[in-house]
């Protein structure tokens, strides 16, 4: 007698492990049948979805009873098909190339979210056909795949599609795990994630993914969509940002081809031959276009909600989006984060680096490394130069902050700029100080001065805030600005630099200046909220505390006590604070 030997992996079993496989929702196990359709050269695909009536509770409805997805791309041949069912085979196993690769995305997408797949796939006037379903495998404890055959595709879907020469339906159906009820539903779940998903496919540029068109239709319902490119970066035309489907709200502010800024050259070992390669991953930083920021004031408006959700950092595989989210990069809440964009640009070939999951829904060990942490891990510049990931993650760290940094602090110079204006609190300050007749520094500086020198320091000043807000003053505005700027002995600015000072103090013409730091705890935790009160009062009295002390440290600087002093205690002062304020967050939290 003949002894079988068991096989490696029993269908019957195995099957019911690999629907809970771990697809997140429909959209994203659809997708690996959309990447087949566009490696397929697919021009046109789309999404149909039959609904059957029934009865819920003694309640008649419809539900959802086939999702089809049809390509009019290149189709398969029998052999090709024969393994397109089978998990862990496929064409495009040993390939880097393109967007496809791991060869189980249409069984085991298709299963997590029903128990019966059909596939037709034909070239010319020869339509084949096999399918899976899961309860057969489980009762008939079938291990192997089911015969191709030529079949027609059934009427109700021949109708609803167009005559092509070649092509590829997909059918799900017996949906035992698709909480959703109805088509038009499943769309408004779903839209979001496929159209920033495939945004590159959605655009009109073609530089980066060639166009295909992606439509969702409910058969025998005046409904039907086409996808349109939902784009973090906001560069993308045409695209679904409401009020601004044909054009761009962002700027590109990285450079592709620069080393510093785009451009990361990664030396890394060919996971198919063994031998040392090189592979560019490119960095990518968008921010708002100053007029948009400066109209779109109204945080609960439908564009404000697109920029919340894409509130985050896209990783781009071949023109596929793999994953989106903070990483642990920025505090995702802060609601200035909404004004930028950033995208990281991967080839397949460096699957292995980002840690890319086989069903292509994320990448892995992608987290920031900062100055501190290379510190605390003691990680040598050896070692990152040395290890693809490390060398990436530090990159990438250093990139997106320096920019956030960049822009976040001239969107806050803008928005303070726009309330300089209406601060009382200089005026009620220099008020109180013309009254004191008391030497100050200030004033001793500014008599070793000519009236050139004093207007070319307020003129330096209003060039400073023009290049921190991006605005461009007019002369008659710059010399407005200055005649303002000399009226006053002690005034606010805002700055934005590393370290522990909250403020800092200096004299420029005959004016001393509070210079508020931006990149400060205190000001992203307190002040900003406080200049968004409708009543002012409250931001007033912290600044005409800063002046206070700024016209403290303009007099003592005049007798024994030295400047270098009060330097010290602003720094112990700035730090101790920084030390409350993450205590207190800690404990909120």
């Amino acid at each position: 007698m003949t002894k079988t030997n068991p096989p490696i992996i029993p269908a019957k079993t195995a099957i019911k492990s690999l629907r809970d496989a771990g697809y997140k929702n429909c959209a994203s196990a659809l997708s690996e049948l959309i990447d087949n359709s566009i490696e397929a050269k697919a021009k046109n695909i789309k999404i149909l979805v039959f609904e059957k009536s029934g009865t819920v509770s003694n309640r008649p409805m419809k539900r959802i009873s086939e999702i089809v997805i049809f390509d009019d791309g290149i189709g398969m041949d029998e052999k090709t098909l024969k393994t397109s069912l089978q998990f862990g085979n496929g064409t495009k196993l040993e390939s880097r190339d393109g967007i496809g690769r791991f060869g189980i995305g249409l069984p085991m997408a298709s299963i997590s979210q029903c128990q019966n797949i059909q596939v037709y796939s034909w070239r010319n006037s020869k339509c084949l056909f096999t399918y899976l379903d899961v309860k057969e495998v489980e009762k008939n404890s079938q291990q192997d795949i089911n015969e191709v055959v030529e079949k027609k595709i059934p009427e109700n879907i021949l109708k609803e599609i167009k005559d092509t020469k070649s092509g590829t339906v997909i059918i799900w159906s017996k949906f035992d795990r698709l909480k959703i009820a109805r088509g038009e539903t499943l769309y408004r779940r779903m839209s979001k994630q496929l159209c920033r998903t495939f945004r590159h496919f959605l655009d009109d540029d073609n530089s980066y993914g060639n166009k295909v068109n992606i439509s969702f239709e409910v058969a025998g319902e005046n409904f039907k969509e086409n996808l349109k490119a939902n784009d973090p970066l906001y560069l993308m035309t045409p695209s679904n940002t409401p009020s601004y489907e044909n054009k761009p709200v962002m700027e590109l502010k990285s450079i592709d081809e620069d080393p510093r800024s785009g451009k990361i050259e990664l030396q890394f070992i060919n996971p198919k031959t063994e031998e040392p390669n090189i592979s560019n991953v490119f960095f990518r930083f968008s921010f708002i276009k100053r007029d948009i920021w400066e109209k779109e004031s109204d945080q609960r408006s439908p564009f404000q909600n697109h920029l919340n959700n894409n509130n985050g950092i896209s990783f781009v595989r071949d023109g596929r989006e793999i994953d989106f989210g903070h990483f642990g990069y920025f505090t995702h809440y802060d609601l200035r984060e909404r004004y930028w964009g950033c995208e990281i640009r991967f080839d397949p070939i460096l699957d292995e680096i980002f840690g890319v999951s086989i069903d292509k829904q994320g990448v892995r060990n992608m987290g920031p490394i900062t100055a501190e942490e290379r510190q605390e891990q003691g990680y040598t510049d050896e070692e990152i130069e040395n290890d693809p990931n490390k060398k990436l993650r530090v990159q990438i760290t250093r990139r997106l902050n320096d920019y956030r940094k960049k822009y976040l602090a001239q969107l806050k110079a803008a928005a303070e700029g726009g309330r300089s204006t209406k601060k009382r609190s200089p005026s009620i300050a220099d008020r109180i100080f013309k009254k004191r007749k008391v030497l100050t520094r200030t004033k001793a500086e500014a008599e070793t001065k000519t009236e050139k020198q004093i207007n070319e320091e307020y003129k330096k000043r209003a060039e400073k805030i023009e290049k921190l807000t991006g605005k461009k003053y007019t002369p008659e505005q710059l010399r407005k600005l200055i005649d303002e700027s000399r009226k006053l002995e002690v005034n606010i600015g805002f700055d934005s630099w590393d370290g522990s000072q909250f403020f800092s103090t200096s004299i420029e013409g005959k004016t001393n200046y509070v210079n508020i730091n931006q990149n400060h705890k205190f000001y992203n935790k307190l002040y900003t909220d406080l200049t968004e009160q409708l009543d002012k009062t409250n931001v007033e009295i912290v600044d005409l505390m800063l002046m206070s002390w700024a016209r403290v440290e303009d007099e003592l600087s005049m007798s024994s006590i030295k400047l270098d002093d009060f330097v010290k205690i602003k720094e112990r002062w700035g730090q101790i604070l920084t030390d409350l304020l993450e205590e207190q967050e800690q404990l909120t939290n």
